[in-house]
């Protein structure tokens, strides 16, 4: 029982009977009624038809057969498919997004509190039950598909757009991958499950020997390979580990994700990395906050750190431009690609000629900008 919800398991149909008749007598001592059109009767790996031919009542009302159910946000089918929970609550998502999709495209909203809806009521969403069926690569990159549109709306660029680094995104932003979320989830309740005074502590104390892969099998197999097994020993004499396995399972997913992958060989992550753009991303997320008056800059100068800048040779790449801009740079006519870093040298250039035109004298405002 939660709250005013009540789940019944039961290994055979005639103990079914006998819990839904307790049921039916407890409702109704209390003087309380039952929603029969919210309840439903369902097999997990079993033939539903044999199901079918009974009658299921609670208080006299009729209780329908169903091969799929939502309880507490969480949609279930007869053959408990993961696949099947993902993809469903991809879908609610994307209905959330689009209810969210003018304030989070709403460049005069300071980046910082979009970006706090992102967290507190978006995110949650996608990786709520994520206990279940964390640890899997194929779930973590659906759902990391569309966060990745979610954070490109709110930096100002397409959904689509494909120069955007996804991890400079992320360390702008300052939220870990979604391998990371969900893999730290699971690791906390493999950890805390045991000493937990509810039916879940017997459900993880209790392994099937018939079974070659369980929940509790899997997530240890998992933790062994990636943090060691002096770790997941002390983890497993300690019940207290599991405040602290989260973060540490987050951390080192995270770092993998970061320095792995195909993602992390575009020149837009290597620029990133190689200026350390990554110590002033708390203080741009900061100063959309304090200044709301420059939203629209700041999200421009956010938008040109992961990428979402369309440059000369960009476009002389994609076929908007003529060829020759792919090694030239339209700005100072030499045979230069425009790119974030020859910008930034051009700009102190510049900088340096103005303060040198307006204070001659004043050689040290020059040397200043150098």
């Amino acid at each position: 029982m939660f709250a005013d919800d009540v789940v019944l398991l039961s290994p055979s149909r005639h103990c079914l009977e006998a819990s839904m008749r307790k049921v039916s007598e407890y409702l109704t001592k209390l003087e309380m009624e039952v929603g029969a059109s919210k309840c439903g009767v369902t097999v997990f790996h079993g033939c539903i038809d044999k199901v079918r031919r009974r009658q299921w009542q609670l208080q006299g009302k009729d209780i329908p057969v169903v091969e799929e159910y939502r309880y507490l946000g969480i949609d279930l089918n007869c053959n408990l498919d993961e696949g099947f929970t993902v993809r469903r609550q991809i879908q609610r998502y994307r209905q959330k997004l689009h209810m969210a999709t003018p304030f989070l495209r709403n460049g005069r909203i300071p980046m910082d509190l979009r970006l706090r809806v992102v967290k507190s009521c978006l995110l949650p969403s996608l990786i709520w039950v994520s206990e279940w069926w964390g640890m899997h690569q194929l779930h973590a990159k659906r759902l990391s598909l569309v966060l990745n549109q979610t954070l490109r709306m709110v930096v100002g660029v397409h959904m689509k757009h494909t120069g955007v680094s996804i991890p400079a995104l992320y360390t702008e932003f300052g939220i870990p991958s979604v391998e990371s979320l969900i893999a730290g989830r699971r690791a906390r309740l493999w950890a805390k499950g045991p000493s937990m005074r509810t039916w879940i502590s017997q459900l993880c104390q209790w392994i099937p020997t018939f079974r070659k892969g369980t929940w509790v099998k899997n997530t240890k197999a998992w933790l062994l390979r990636r943090l060691g097994s002096s770790a997941v020993r002390e983890i497993e004499r300690s019940p207290r580990g599991s405040k602290t396995l989260q973060p540490e399972v987050q951390q080192v997913i995270h770092q993998k994700w970061l320095t792995t992958g195909k993602m992390t060989q575009t020149n837009t992550w290597q620029e990133y990395c190689q200026y350390a753009l990554h110590n002033g991303s708390a203080l741009l997320r900061d100063s959309s906050l304090h200044f709301p008056e420059h939203s629209k800059s700041l999200s421009w100068l956010m938008r040109i750190r992961v990428g979402g800048w369309s440059s000369c040779s960009r476009l002389a790449r994609i076929g908007i431009l003529d060829e020759q801009w792919k090694t030239r740079c339209p700005c100072c006519l030499v045979n230069v690609p425009e790119t974030l870093s020859h910008l930034q040298q051009k700009r102190s250039v510049i900088m340096r000629s103005r303060i040198a035109a307006a204070h001659p004298r004043d050689q040290t405002i020059a040397n200043k900008y150098s």
